[in-house]
């Protein structure tokens, strides 16, 4: 996905999460594997997208490789996934995201019950804007209706960033909708990141 903002810029790859025979995360695999990322000539990677099967991984795995990533490997180039359908949850992951000192998180919509409202939706990022306070990390929308049955319209979009205009960077899409992608586009001060390379 590639990256123009204040933050960050270039190309961002979403590295995969390895596991063993019991699905535990392998820490050495993956670090390997997003340091062969970077060498390669990737700006920067993505931590925990849905590459990196984060939504088929529990808290505490997710909360370790936050970890490891931060731990091993260059802060400046990383942003990391921390949706989840549980808001509770999505405020925890986000806020240990700031604590390690990552920049941006990306923040699926609250994807399981649905129909969702373009109100709730409102309400559920704002509520994570609020909880983060003071705390720089910037956040990215991602939309990705293919797997979470939800479309973030341009009006949900205009809300969030008149509400809270220095949380929310842009929005990560990966719909394929090139059409979606130059409506939001036109959105003054707000950026979208293509989520496949063909649209580059």
């Amino acid at each position: 996905m590639e990256m123009e903002s204040d933050i960050m810029n270039g190309i961002y790859a979403a590295v995969p999460t390895p596991v063993d025979d019991s699905r535990q995360p392998l820490r050495e695999p993956f670090l390997e594997h997003a340091r062969w990322v970077l060498d390669a000539g990737c700006d920067g990677i993505n931590v925990l997208g849905t590459t990196g099967e984060a939504n088929s991984l529990s808290r505490n795995a997710r909360e370790d490789i936050m970890r490891w990533a931060a731990q091993a490997l260059p802060l400046e180039r990383l942003m990391v996934g921390t949706g989840t359908p549980a808001l509770e949850d999505t405020i925890a992951l986000t806020r240990l995201a700031d604590k390690l000192g990552y920049t941006t998180a990306l923040v699926l919509p609250p994807y399981y019950y649905k129909p969702v409202s373009d109100d709730g939706l409102l309400e559920w990022y704002l509520a994570i804007d609020r909880a983060m306070g003071k705390a720089s990390l910037r956040l990215l929308l991602y939309n990705f209706p293919q797997m979470t049955g939800l479309v973030l319209s341009k009006s949900l979009i205009v809300r969030l960033q008149q509400a809270a205009p220095d949380r929310f960077l842009g929005i990560k899409d990966s719909s394929g909708d090139a059409a979606y992608a130059e409506r939001v586009a036109m959105i003054d001060g707000f950026n979208v990141f293509p989520g496949s390379e063909t649209l580059l």
